[in-house]
Protein backbone atom coordinates (compact mmCIF):
# COMPACT_ATOMS: atom_id res chain seq x y z
CA UNK A 1 0.00 0.00 0.00
CA UNK A 2 2.85 2.19 0.78
CA UNK A 3 4.17 1.73 -3.20
CA UNK A 4 0.56 2.93 -3.98
CA UNK A 5 0.18 6.17 -1.53
CA UNK A 6 3.56 7.28 -2.89
CA UNK A 7 2.04 7.61 -6.47
CA UNK A 8 -1.63 8.42 -5.61
CA UNK A 9 -1.07 12.59 -5.47
CA UNK A 10 -0.10 12.40 -8.78
CA UNK A 11 -2.35 9.57 -10.40
CA UNK A 12 -5.36 11.03 -8.83
CA UNK A 13 -4.01 14.85 -9.92
CA UNK A 14 -5.00 15.96 -6.48
CA UNK A 15 -2.89 17.38 -3.46
CA UNK A 16 -4.28 15.85 -0.13
CA UNK A 17 -1.32 16.69 1.78
CA UNK A 18 0.29 13.34 1.91
CA UNK A 19 3.51 13.21 3.40
CA UNK A 20 6.23 10.23 4.15
CA UNK A 21 7.00 11.65 6.95
CA UNK A 22 7.90 8.13 9.34
CA UNK A 23 6.46 6.52 12.14
CA UNK A 24 8.21 6.49 15.48
CA UNK A 25 6.24 3.89 18.27
CA UNK A 26 8.21 4.83 21.56
CA UNK A 27 8.58 2.77 24.60
CA UNK A 28 9.42 4.09 28.58
CA UNK A 29 9.73 0.89 29.76
CA UNK A 30 11.77 -2.11 29.18
CA UNK A 31 8.73 -4.81 28.72
CA UNK A 32 7.20 -2.32 26.01
CA UNK A 33 11.04 -1.61 24.32
CA UNK A 34 11.48 -5.75 24.27
CA UNK A 35 7.99 -5.87 22.71
CA UNK A 36 9.25 -3.22 19.88
CA UNK A 37 12.35 -5.21 19.09
CA UNK A 38 10.24 -8.19 18.80
CA UNK A 39 7.69 -6.60 16.54
CA UNK A 40 10.68 -4.96 14.60
CA UNK A 41 12.24 -7.92 13.99
CA UNK A 42 9.28 -9.76 12.36
CA UNK A 43 8.98 -6.41 10.50
CA UNK A 44 12.05 -6.53 9.07
CA UNK A 45 11.75 -10.70 7.80
CA UNK A 46 8.50 -9.38 6.04
CA UNK A 47 10.57 -6.79 4.39
CA UNK A 48 9.19 -3.41 5.84
CA UNK A 49 12.22 -0.66 6.70
CA UNK A 50 12.97 -0.69 10.30
CA UNK A 51 14.96 0.79 12.65
CA UNK A 52 15.22 0.68 16.49
CA UNK A 53 16.55 3.31 18.14
CA UNK A 54 17.82 3.97 21.70
CA UNK A 55 17.62 6.39 23.90
CA UNK A 56 20.29 8.52 22.12
CA UNK A 57 19.10 7.80 18.63
CA UNK A 58 15.69 9.19 20.20
CA UNK A 59 17.58 12.43 20.97
CA UNK A 60 19.57 13.01 18.23
CA UNK A 61 16.72 12.31 15.47
CA UNK A 62 13.55 13.43 17.44
CA UNK A 63 14.25 15.63 20.08
CA UNK A 64 10.70 17.40 19.92
CA UNK A 65 9.60 14.41 22.34
CA UNK A 66 9.88 13.65 25.77
CA UNK A 67 12.85 12.64 28.36
CA UNK A 68 10.29 9.57 29.47
CA UNK A 69 11.01 7.31 26.37
CA UNK A 70 14.00 4.90 26.31
CA UNK A 71 14.29 4.02 23.09
CA UNK A 72 11.65 3.36 19.64
CA UNK A 73 10.80 1.66 16.88
CA UNK A 74 11.11 3.64 13.60
CA UNK A 75 9.65 3.07 10.32
CA UNK A 76 10.79 5.44 7.54
CA UNK A 77 7.99 4.63 4.95
CA UNK A 78 4.91 5.72 6.82
CA UNK A 79 3.15 8.66 5.79
CA UNK A 80 0.18 10.58 6.71
CA UNK A 81 -2.48 12.66 4.49
CA UNK A 82 -5.52 14.70 5.30
CA UNK A 83 -8.58 12.27 5.89
CA UNK A 84 -11.14 14.33 4.15
CA UNK A 85 -9.24 15.95 1.08
CA UNK A 86 -8.21 12.22 0.37
CA UNK A 87 -11.47 11.23 0.40
CA UNK A 88 -12.77 13.73 -1.89
CA UNK A 89 -9.69 13.09 -4.55
CA UNK A 90 -11.19 9.84 -4.90
CA UNK A 91 -14.08 10.78 -5.08
CA UNK A 92 -13.57 13.55 -8.12
CA UNK A 93 -11.26 10.44 -9.78
CA UNK A 94 -14.14 8.30 -9.23
CA UNK A 95 -16.35 10.60 -10.59
CA UNK A 96 -14.20 11.78 -13.98
CA UNK A 97 -13.93 7.60 -14.43
CA UNK A 98 -17.55 7.35 -14.88
CA UNK A 99 -18.77 6.24 -11.61
CA UNK A 100 -21.98 7.03 -9.84
CA UNK A 101 -21.59 8.47 -6.38
CA UNK A 102 -24.92 8.04 -4.27
CA UNK A 103 -23.97 10.14 -1.35
CA UNK A 104 -26.18 10.25 2.10
CA UNK A 105 -27.68 7.17 0.48
CA UNK A 106 -28.37 4.00 3.21
CA UNK A 107 -28.26 0.87 1.78
CA UNK A 108 -31.42 -1.16 3.56
CA UNK A 109 -31.26 -4.41 1.54
CA UNK A 110 -28.76 -6.30 -0.47
CA UNK A 111 -31.16 -8.76 -2.70
CA UNK A 112 -30.07 -12.39 -3.38
CA UNK A 113 -31.45 -14.81 -5.81
CA UNK A 114 -30.67 -18.68 -6.22
CA UNK A 115 -27.49 -17.81 -3.45
CA UNK A 116 -25.89 -14.97 -5.70
CA UNK A 117 -26.01 -11.28 -5.48
CA UNK A 118 -28.72 -9.34 -7.71
CA UNK A 119 -29.57 -5.91 -6.29
CA UNK A 120 -29.08 -3.40 -3.41
CA UNK A 121 -31.67 -0.66 -2.05
CA UNK A 122 -31.16 1.90 -0.99
CA UNK A 123 -32.92 4.84 0.64
CA UNK A 124 -32.22 8.71 1.02
CA UNK A 125 -34.89 11.59 1.41
CA UNK A 126 -35.27 11.72 -2.35
CA UNK A 127 -36.75 8.18 -1.76
CA UNK A 128 -35.79 4.29 -2.30
CA UNK A 129 -33.10 3.71 -5.23
CA UNK A 130 -32.92 0.05 -6.39
CA UNK A 131 -28.96 -0.69 -7.81
CA UNK A 132 -28.74 -3.86 -10.25
CA UNK A 133 -25.52 -5.66 -9.33
CA UNK A 134 -23.83 -9.19 -9.99
CA UNK A 135 -21.53 -7.99 -7.18
CA UNK A 136 -21.33 -6.15 -4.10
CA UNK A 137 -18.22 -5.10 -2.14
CA UNK A 138 -19.45 -4.65 1.51
CA UNK A 139 -17.09 -1.89 2.69
CA UNK A 140 -19.11 -1.09 5.46
CA UNK A 141 -16.85 -0.69 8.66
CA UNK A 142 -18.78 -1.48 11.91
CA UNK A 143 -22.05 -1.52 9.77
CA UNK A 144 -21.35 -4.83 8.05
CA UNK A 145 -22.56 -7.04 10.37
CA UNK A 146 -25.90 -5.91 10.06
CA UNK A 147 -26.47 -6.50 6.73
CA UNK A 148 -24.42 -9.84 6.24
CA UNK A 149 -26.90 -11.76 8.82
CA UNK A 150 -29.77 -10.92 6.58
CA UNK A 151 -27.62 -12.60 4.27
CA UNK A 152 -27.63 -15.75 6.57
CA UNK A 153 -23.34 -14.73 7.43
CA UNK A 154 -21.83 -14.04 10.95
CA UNK A 155 -19.09 -11.73 10.32
CA UNK A 156 -17.44 -10.78 14.07
CA UNK A 157 -16.82 -7.29 13.55
CA UNK A 158 -17.36 -4.78 17.02
CA UNK A 159 -17.46 -0.99 16.89
CA UNK A 160 -14.94 1.01 18.92
CA UNK A 161 -15.32 4.87 19.30
CA UNK A 162 -11.91 6.61 18.34
CA UNK A 163 -11.83 10.05 19.81
CA UNK A 164 -9.23 13.27 18.50
CA UNK A 165 -8.18 16.38 19.48
CA UNK A 166 -6.65 19.09 17.67
CA UNK A 167 -4.34 21.71 19.20
CA UNK A 168 -4.27 25.61 18.01
CA UNK A 169 -2.15 25.80 15.03
CA UNK A 170 1.41 25.97 15.86
CA UNK A 171 4.73 26.87 13.91
CA UNK A 172 5.63 22.64 11.89
CA UNK A 173 7.81 20.80 14.17
CA UNK A 174 7.43 17.38 13.32
CA UNK A 175 6.10 15.57 10.24
CA UNK A 176 6.23 11.90 11.74
CA UNK A 177 3.28 10.12 13.08
CA UNK A 178 4.26 9.36 17.39
CA UNK A 179 2.99 6.74 19.32
CA UNK A 180 3.34 5.62 22.80
CA UNK A 181 1.29 2.61 24.43
CA UNK A 182 2.70 3.90 27.66
CA UNK A 183 1.12 7.31 27.73
CA UNK A 184 -1.69 5.52 25.51
CA UNK A 185 -1.50 8.15 23.19
CA UNK A 186 -0.56 9.36 19.51
CA UNK A 187 -0.21 12.40 17.50
CA UNK A 188 0.39 14.12 14.42
CA UNK A 189 1.40 17.69 12.98
CA UNK A 190 -0.72 18.47 9.91
CA UNK A 191 0.73 20.11 7.11
CA UNK A 192 -0.99 23.87 8.80
CA UNK A 193 -0.14 23.21 11.94
CA UNK A 194 -2.75 21.81 14.07
CA UNK A 195 -1.94 18.54 16.14
CA UNK A 196 -3.91 15.68 15.80
CA UNK A 197 -4.08 13.65 19.24
CA UNK A 198 -5.67 10.76 20.09
CA UNK A 199 -5.73 7.34 21.69
CA UNK A 200 -3.72 4.35 20.92
CA UNK A 201 -6.13 2.07 22.67
CA UNK A 202 -10.34 2.01 21.67
CA UNK A 203 -11.96 0.92 24.63
CA UNK A 204 -15.58 1.77 24.09
CA UNK A 205 -17.48 -0.43 22.53
CA UNK A 206 -20.47 1.98 21.29
CA UNK A 207 -21.65 3.38 18.02
CA UNK A 208 -21.68 6.26 19.83
CA UNK A 209 -20.25 9.56 18.17
CA UNK A 210 -20.29 11.85 20.84
CA UNK A 211 -17.10 13.35 21.91
CA UNK A 212 -16.90 12.98 25.83
CA UNK A 213 -15.00 15.95 27.41
CA UNK A 214 -13.29 13.83 30.03
CA UNK A 215 -11.28 12.92 27.54
CA UNK A 216 -10.01 15.77 26.08
CA UNK A 217 -8.30 16.11 29.13
CA UNK A 218 -7.46 12.29 29.66
CA UNK A 219 -5.10 13.42 25.21
CA UNK A 220 -3.50 16.08 27.23
CA UNK A 221 -2.41 14.32 30.03
CA UNK A 222 -0.90 11.96 27.54
CA UNK A 223 0.07 14.46 24.87
CA UNK A 224 2.22 16.87 27.16
CA UNK A 225 4.86 13.90 28.33
CA UNK A 226 5.05 13.12 25.03
CA UNK A 227 5.94 16.07 23.14
CA UNK A 228 7.07 18.81 26.13
CA UNK A 229 5.91 21.56 23.03
CA UNK A 230 2.33 20.89 24.08
CA UNK A 231 2.14 21.24 27.24
CA UNK A 232 -0.40 24.51 27.89
CA UNK A 233 -1.57 24.47 24.24
CA UNK A 234 -4.90 25.05 23.95
CA UNK A 235 -7.44 22.45 22.07
CA UNK A 236 -9.49 23.63 19.94
CA UNK A 237 -11.96 20.90 18.76
CA UNK A 238 -12.46 17.20 18.68
CA UNK A 239 -14.64 14.61 17.49
CA UNK A 240 -15.34 11.06 17.25
CA UNK A 241 -15.60 8.32 14.98
CA UNK A 242 -16.19 4.45 14.92
CA UNK A 243 -13.95 1.98 14.51
CA UNK A 244 -14.42 -1.60 12.97
CA UNK A 245 -12.91 -4.10 14.83
CA UNK A 246 -12.42 -7.83 14.52
CA UNK A 247 -11.08 -10.27 17.09
CA UNK A 248 -7.65 -11.06 15.65
CA UNK A 249 -7.16 -6.68 14.70
CA UNK A 250 -7.16 -7.97 10.98
CA UNK A 251 -9.17 -7.56 8.29
CA UNK A 252 -11.59 -9.83 6.60
CA UNK A 253 -10.85 -9.87 2.74
CA UNK A 254 -13.05 -12.60 1.30
CA UNK A 255 -15.27 -12.91 -1.63
CA UNK A 256 -15.86 -16.84 -0.49
CA UNK A 257 -18.89 -15.66 1.79
CA UNK A 258 -21.58 -18.62 1.05
CA UNK A 259 -23.22 -16.07 -1.15
CA UNK A 260 -21.69 -15.65 -5.03
CA UNK A 261 -20.79 -11.90 -5.71
CA UNK A 262 -20.69 -10.97 -2.15
CA UNK A 263 -17.29 -9.65 -1.26
CA UNK A 264 -16.27 -8.59 2.03
CA UNK A 265 -13.95 -5.88 3.17
CA UNK A 266 -14.31 -4.75 6.35
CA UNK A 267 -12.97 -4.64 9.92
CA UNK A 268 -9.29 -3.09 9.49
CA UNK A 269 -9.12 -2.42 12.77
CA UNK A 270 -8.17 1.07 12.70
CA UNK A 271 -5.69 0.47 9.16
CA UNK A 272 -8.45 0.96 6.82
CA UNK A 273 -7.17 4.56 5.96
CA UNK A 274 -3.63 3.06 5.20
CA UNK A 275 -4.90 0.10 3.60
CA UNK A 276 -7.58 1.16 1.42
CA UNK A 277 -5.31 1.46 -2.37
CA UNK A 278 -4.27 -1.98 -1.81
CA UNK A 279 -7.32 -3.81 -1.09
CA UNK A 280 -9.11 -1.88 -3.50
CA UNK A 281 -6.62 -2.47 -6.14
CA UNK A 282 -7.17 -6.07 -5.07
CA UNK A 283 -10.31 -6.64 -4.80
CA UNK A 284 -10.61 -4.86 -8.23
CA UNK A 285 -8.34 -7.47 -9.47
CA UNK A 286 -10.30 -10.45 -8.11
CA UNK A 287 -12.89 -9.26 -10.14
CA UNK A 288 -11.72 -8.38 -13.72
CA UNK A 289 -9.06 -10.70 -13.59
CA UNK A 290 -10.44 -14.08 -11.37
CA UNK A 291 -7.23 -13.61 -9.06
CA UNK A 292 -5.59 -10.97 -6.76
CA UNK A 293 -1.92 -10.07 -7.55
CA UNK A 294 -1.18 -11.29 -3.69
CA UNK A 295 -3.09 -13.99 -2.12
CA UNK A 296 -6.15 -12.98 0.39
CA UNK A 297 -6.06 -16.65 2.16
CA UNK A 298 -4.63 -15.21 5.31
CA UNK A 299 -7.75 -12.56 5.76
CA UNK A 300 -10.85 -15.30 5.12
CA UNK A 301 -13.89 -14.57 7.12
CA UNK A 302 -13.79 -18.34 7.80
CA UNK A 303 -10.61 -18.20 10.18
CA UNK A 304 -13.53 -17.27 12.77
CA UNK A 305 -14.99 -20.43 12.79
CA UNK A 306 -18.73 -20.79 14.95
CA UNK A 307 -21.57 -18.64 15.66
CA UNK A 308 -21.17 -15.61 18.59
CA UNK A 309 -21.23 -16.40 22.07
CA UNK A 310 -24.30 -16.32 23.69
Amino acid sequence: SIKLWEGLPAALGFDFEYVQGGNIRMAATEERMAALRKEGEEELADGLVVEIWDRDDLRRRAPYLGDVFIGAKYCPTDGNANPILTSRAFGWACQQAGVTLLTHTEVVDIGIQAGRVTHVTGRSKEGEVVVEAPRVIHAGGPWTPHLSASLGIHVPIEPRRSIIGVTQRLAPFFTEFVSTHDLNVYARQAQEGHVHVGRVGSPDRTFDQTAPAEVLAELARGAAPMIPALRGVNFLRMWAGTLAMTPDKIPIIDPATGVEGYILAAGFSGHGFCLGPIVGKLISELIVDGEPSLPLHDFRLSRFAGPPAA
